[in-house]
């Protein structure tokens, strides 16, 4: 890159980030060590998603001159489409399940590649819910992970305030009596009270690019979710 050409671009830059934006960089003026990659995903028990942000200290960078993000879910390489998500790029791919850890690789043209980075994604489960009937509390089951994360249970609906909770551990049960799901200003309903019932496990990892040398860190976030519906009849 000639002097003048650098000039030019850092001048742009500061002048973005004196305005308040994020400039988006080009990969090939990017080394890989000075990258951060955040990876997303979700599974949610009907479909899944993938979703890689790469970004430089300076702000976002979209992937040019042939390097490319891939993933290997289940055996199977795929190759991550690029998107725009606020005026940035994303790139990501669409599948029907996260059935467990998956990789992630980045392939450069004229810099270092990364390979192989495992990203951890809590076991997959199935949440049932029974009671809420006269008396009964709503008691919800599902398969325990020590292991799995971070639990959060939401019970929402018409005739409930929201109710949030965060599990110190995955018991893999939970009970809640109905004078813990209290009714919101407006009183309950008279009928029948249709309610929402979500588990979701969460695995968060912070890792360097490579263990041997500084500069460069990929971020995880993986969530298993499952809602069903539950009737309270009070």
């Amino acid at each position: 890159m000639s002097r003048g050409r650098t000039t030019g671009f850092f001048l742009v830059a500061m002048t973005l980030v004196g305005c308040g934006l994020d400039p988006v960089r080009v990969s090939d003026r990017v080394s890989t060590r000075d990258m951060l990659l955040s990876v997303t995903a979700l599974d949610d028990g009907a479909a899944a998603a993938i979703d890689v942000r790469v970004g430089s200290p300076i702000g976002a960078v979209e992937l040019t001159g042939g390097d490319a993000l891939f993933v290997t879910v289940d055996g199977t390489r795929r190759p991550m489409a690029e998107g725009q998500l606020n005026g940035a790029p994303i790139y990501s791919v669409q599948l029907d399940t996260l059935p467990g850890d998956f990789l992630l690789d980045l392939e450069r043209q004229d810099d270092r590649d990364v390979h192989g980075v495992v990203v951890e994604v809590p076991s997959p489960f199935t949440l049932t819910a029974v009671g809420l009937m006269q008396d009964l509390p709503l008691t919800l089951a599902w398969e325990a992970d020590p292991e799995g994360g971070e639990v959060v249970v939401t019970v929402q609906g018409d005739c409930i305030d929201v109710l949030t909770r965060s599990l110190d551990e995955d018991t893999g049960m939970l009970v809640l009596t109905q004078a813990e799901l209290r009714p919101p200003p407006a009183g309950p309903p008279l009928a029948p009270c249709a309610l929402q019932v979500s588990i979701s496990k969460t695995i968060t990892t912070r890792d360097a690019l490579f263990s041997t040398n500084p500069g460069g860190n990929v971020t995880t976030s993986v969530e298993q979710r499952r809602t069903i519906a539950a009737t309270w009849a009070p």
